[in-house]
């Protein structure tokens, strides 16, 4: 359930799909040190939904890094208001 922005700077909470932008993001599971839940896993993927804000999303966009998991990545001709930063991945898979 998306109740916030996806930007861990920014405290906006989600009311309304016409504010803001939504992301549909395909995410692979990560790796673990178990070679059967590897096995089992290989090419795993699911579709997690991410909401910017309206101020966020005129300055950043969301990526998806399978080593970093989700980042906020400054647009070309954004202003980067406001802080950019990681999201850890145990959040993304929770």
């Amino acid at each position: 359930m998306l109740h916030k922005c996806a930007n861990p700077a920014c405290t906006a909470i989600f009311r309304y799909l016409r504010e803001g932008k939504m992301f549909y993001v395909e995410t692979e599971m990560f790796g673990t040190n178990d070679p059967d839940v590897e096995r089992r896993r290989k090419g795993s993927r699911r579709l997690e939904h991410y909401w910017l804000c309206e101020e966020c999303s005129s300055h950043v966009t969301l990526a998806f890094d399978k080593h970093k998991g989700l980042l906020t990545v400054p647009l070309p001709d954004g202003m980067g208001k406001k802080t950019i930063r990681m999201m850890a991945a145990e959040r993304i898979l929770a």
